[in-house]
């Protein structure tokens, strides 16, 4: 440690000639040389090197510095850094040692629980030290200072700040810190030992008999830091770093994210003033979510406003919106997200760049293992150690156990790495989704029948699930990026993979109807069905689309137009099971367009076709939303009796009528009789319609539904108190489903109520 030549002491560190006397001091022991055989090989007088050791010299001329560098046989990058610390020392000659201080801004924001948890921490009597750690431009040095200053009145003996370097390309080695802070605590710098062991003894012997505040600000590692810590009551210390330097002992870690969308709004009106931001709201929240709630981004952004007088904040939303030129546009002076970010990259090894730049390539916001795998061509397991690490980097977010994220801010940078740094970007962006689509259709085998097709080969092998819960899991949470693969294998002309996938996927989507993914799906697989020129085919995956933009997105009017659509096609081909399908999703458009008599009509067309194909589940659905159409065209005892007479055919001609269908008649039941006001039959109802879990999408909205219907039951039958408790938990049901229109209907439950 003492032959290592530190980076020269910025001009705020504390100076006054003692990092380079000590070094100096250092490195001539080390050398195994005394001031007498130092002064004959470098030619240099005794009394001058006695005065450069003590501090007495500030900075020595280059030839000086060449001459000892020369005698004490440094290497070219050693000589250098020697000779930046006798630069140092000659700017700052004749000014008093003084403390590296943070500067606060006046328009410190938000992080008020961070501040309170550093207030619980300094000022307790079990934690001495603490890691505010977080990704570059979150603002640790900032919130550091902010804490110091509020903090300052609990440490009487005041506050020592120290700047370790640790993203520069060489880091304050902890020897040289220990001079640093040494000499900042007022310890005269000729007795600071030589030996770090000694320095650090005297520099926790100098704490334990005080009560200051250190700072040790941008740490580089755990073996930078440790030698800086203490080991007793008294003084506390606050470091900062980009990793949580998990090693350390004893610490307390804080994790930085992003500000709240409020408190981004907050800071840049701070910035800008009222004058500049009022009447702009609207921009100016697009502007933070710009910046992706980055502190540094922000403050970026602020200063670029305050700069040009002329320029609204819309102006600039704009210019940030283009995701090209994004990390360009977040410049101001010296300040720029894409250098933050870039010091981070430059400390990565190479196998690590490429795991991040290929991330970017990513369709969906977040990915796991397996998926990264595939990227890079590396195992599973060894690539999830480098997802941890981009982790402890701050490159990379964990959002759930095993689930990583790029910040959006970081993911325009990768893809500008990946852009400039490979040239096979294509191939590896076709081979993951060909991965993706081809392991959501080994998953989605489990829910077919049995027999269902294998995906087609490829390498990497699939994924494969051994039971219906993993894939299911697998399905969930690759959702967004299966799903963002299929415009890149239409791009490719890949179509016959991509029906594939979504006939495999069919059955599946029953059990989440309400996820957009399935628009996507289904859209695309029309496209193929057609390009492939597959009339049946396209008219199956237009049914599916009319589906999930009636059941999964109220989409009424779309979901009539795909149907009758599909009608046409399977009319042509003369496939009677698409006709029935078509029929059935044209009855519910036209139910939800409260065109009840169109939707009867139509259930009726539906369900004779499906007994025309033997098909009794079909028959079965056609049946209820007939009955449902009828109830709404003010024929509820007719309704009444189609679906009793529906759910006591289960276990005779419906055989494959399930738990969820026999939910959904009992829901029926109850809505025929709540139509015809026998409000104490249909609450008896609506109690007994549950909710089947083997449905996990439909079942929030059938609770829902029961809810309401119970509610307004209960609300009929002079029950107020148990009715206003089924409207409230019927709203927020609804809410979280997204119906909106049925969310309102609740809400003026409640208030009739009041």
């Amino acid at each position: 440690m003492t032959s290592h030549v530190p980076e020269p002491a910025r001009p705020e560190i504390p100076s006054g000639g003692t990092t380079f006397g000590v070094t100096l001091r250092s490195l001539r022991r080390t050398a195994r040389l005394t001031l007498e055989e130092l002064s004959e090989a470098s030619g240099v007088s005794v009394r001058a090197l006695g005065d450069l050791e003590r501090g007495r010299s500030r900075g020595p001329q280059r030839r000086t510095v060449d001459a000892l560098a020369a005698a004490l046989g440094l290497d070219a990058e050693r000589r250098e850094r020697l000779q930046r610390l006798a630069d140092v020392g000659r700017e700052r000659a004749g000014a008093p040692a003084a403390p590296y201080l943070l500067r606060t801004v006046p328009d410190f924001t938000g992080r008020e629980q961070e501040l309170a948890d550093l207030q619980a921490l300094a000022t307790g009597t079990r934690t001495r030290a603490a890691v505010l750690f977080g990704p570059g431009g979150q603002g640790k040095t900032t919130l550091a200072a902010e804490a110091v200053r509020r903090l300052s009145g609990s440490f009487p003996d005041g506050c020592v700040c120290v700047q370790l370097h640790g993203m520069s390309d060489s880091p304050l080695p902890a020897a040289e810190a220990l001079v640093l802070l040494l000499t900042a605590l007022g310890h005269p710098s000729d007795r600071i030992p030589v030996d770090p062991v000694g320095r650090e003894a005297v520099y926790r012997a100098t704490l334990a008999g005080r009560r200051a505040l250190v700072v040790l600000d941008d740490a580089a590692d755990e073996a930078q830091t440790r030698p800086l810590l203490p080991d007793a009551e008294g003084s506390f210390v606050l470091v900062t770093s980009r990793r949580p330097l998990a090693g350390l002992e004893g610490v307390r870690r804080i994790r930085l994210g992003g500000l709240s969308g409020g408190e981004s709004t907050r800071l840049l009106e701070r910035i800008l003033g009222a004058p500049r931001t009022d009447g702009q709201s609207e921009a100016v929240t697009r502007l933070t979510e710009l910046c992706g709630h980055l502190p540094l981004a922000l403050r970026i952004v602020g200063n670029r406003l305050s700069s040009r007088p002329s320029w609204t904040p819309a102006r600039l939303v704009d210019q940030l919106a283009d995701e090209e030129r994004r990390l360009s546009g977040l410049v101001a002076g010296d300040l720029a997200v894409r250098s933050a970010l870039a010091l981070s990259y430059g400390q990565l090894t190479p196998p690590h760049r490429l795991l991040l730049r290929r991330l970017a390539l990513v369709p969906g916001h977040d990915t796991g293992p397996d998926l990264a795998a595939v990227l890079t061509g590396e195992d599973p397991l060894t690539v999830e150690d480098s997802l941890d690490l981009l982790v402890d980097r701050g490159l990379l977010e964990e959002t759930a156990p095993g689930r990583y994220a790029l910040h959006d801010l970081v993911r325009l940078f990768a893809r500008e790495r990946l852009r400039d740094e490979e040239e096979t970007v294509g191939a590896v962006r076709l081979g993951m989704a060909d991965w993706l689509l081809r392991s959501a259709s080994a998953a989605g085998r489990l829910f077919e029948a049995p027999g269902a097709p294998e995906p087609w080969p490829g390498e990497p092998g699939a994924f494969a699930p051994s039971s219906a819960d993993e894939a299911e899991g697998w399905l969930t949470a690759e959702r967004s990026n299966w799903a963002g693969a299929l415009p890149l294998m239409s791009e490719a002309g890949r179509h016959a993979e991509i029906l594939h996938t979504s006939r495999t996927l069919y059955w599946f989507s029953d059990r989440w109807s309400p996820w957009p993914e399935w628009r996507t799906l289904f859209s695309h697989g029309a496209r193929s069905a057609a390009a492939l020129g597959d009339r049946a085919a396209e008219a199956h995956q237009l049914n599916c689309l009319a589906w999930a933009h009636s059941v999964g997105a109220f989409r009424y009017a779309e979901a009539e137009q795909l149907a009758c659509r599909a009608l046409e096609l399977a009319t042509e081909v003369d496939d009677l099971e698409q006709q029935a399908w078509a029929w059935s999703y044209i009855s519910g458009a036209c139910g939800g367009l409260n065109r009840h008599a169109e939707a009867a009509d139509a259930a009726a067309r539906a369900a004779r076709l499906f007994e025309a194909t033997g098909d009794f589940a079909g028959r079965a659905v056609s049946q209820r939303v007939l009955g449902t159409a009828l109830r709404e065209s003010g024929r509820a005892e007719e309704a009444l009796a189609l679906h009793r007479d529906l759910l006591g055919a289960r276990t005779g001609d419906v055989p494959d009528l399930n738990e969820f269908l026999a939910a959904i008649l009992r829901y029926e039941i109850a809505s025929d009789l709540l139509a015809l006001e026998r409000w104490s039959e249909a609450a008896d109802t609506f109690r007994s319609v549950g909710s089947p879990s083997t449905h996990s999408g439909a079942e929030d909205r059938l609770r829902a539904r029961a809810l309401l219907g119970l509610a307004t039951a209960l609300e009929h039958s002079g029950e107020p108190t148990e009715a206003r408790e089924h409207y409230t938990r019927a709203r927020a049901l609804f809410t979280a489903v997204g119906d909106m229109a049925a969310a309102r209907e609740a809400t003026a439950g409640s208030a009739r109520l009041g």
